[in-house]
């Protein structure tokens, strides 16, 4: 899906979101990289889409985690956090982007551009940026819409998903491995109304990163460690765009 002055920017929006939009500034702030920014004019601040990002980010937690609510009623909390981490993470999002033909539309600088191990981080983030501009445009109902429609709806299957296993913990463990790092747990108990509450703390190169609670100890430990691999995937992703 390439942008040319035939295939209108509003016009691809509108084949990508299901509506025309109101106000365009936000979508084309969306698509803007921060290698855009023009160096030979200083004085010129860009606005990049990296604002717009963190708004996503929040509002596409907030949305998955209600349509998953009202979709499984019965499930507790462990599978519809698991179901959500599925729904979100960095392969989901990059697929998704790519469908919908995100990429082709960004404001990148030329070096950018010819990265190829770029795509898959920039399409994430970008795809991030675009539901907090549809929420600007649109209000909350409408990026519930495009998310629960013309993403989930079209491009994941949560039946497969659902049927997919995926641990956490072993994903993590995997990861510090890979990358050398120590981990270890410390466990302790509190008391509870009708059971006992485990509190479990995991500990990377003896530095505390997340302590969960939770009335099973394996479904505090993949709550550690989702978060884990959430922090990983941000400190990878801050890396990779201060390299740019």
């Amino acid at each position: 899906m390439i942008f040319t002055k035939n295939n209108s920017l509003k016009n691809t929006l509108y084949r990508i979101t299901g509506f025309k939009p109101k106000r365009m500034a936000p979508y084309r702030e969306a698509l803007r990289h921060g290698s855009s920014q023009k160096l030979d004019k200083p004085s010129k601040i860009v606005q990049s889409n990296e604002r717009l990002e963190f708004l996503g980010d929040a509002l596409l937690d907030a949305i998955v985690a209600d349509i998953l609510f009202r979709k499984f009623p019965r499930e507790q909390e462990g599978f519809l956090t698991e179901m959500r981490s599925r729904v979100v993470n960095r392969n989901q999002m990059s697929y998704m982007a790519n469908r919908i033909g995100l990429f082709d539309l960004m404001d990148f600088s030329d070096d950018v551009r010819l990265n190829k191990m770029a795509r898959k981080v920039l399409e994430g983030n970008a795809l991030e940026a675009l539901i907090a501009a549809v929420y600007i445009d649109r209000g909350y109902e409408g990026c519930y819409t495009f998310i629960q429609k013309r993403l989930i709806g079209q491009y994941l299957d949560l039946e497969t998903l659902m049927a997919t296993r995926i641990s956490h913990k072993a994903e993590f463990i995997k990861w510090c491995q890979q990358n050398k790092h120590e981990f270890k747990w410390e466990h302790a108990d509190e008391s509870g109304k009708s059971r006992k509450i485990h509190v479990v703390s995991l500990y990377i190169d003896d530095e505390l990163w997340f302590t969960e609670k939770n009335f099973s100890r394996k479904n505090a430990e993949e709550l550690c460690c989702e978060k884990g691999l959430r922090k990983v995937e941000e400190q990878e992703k801050n890396k990779f765009q201060n390299n740019l």
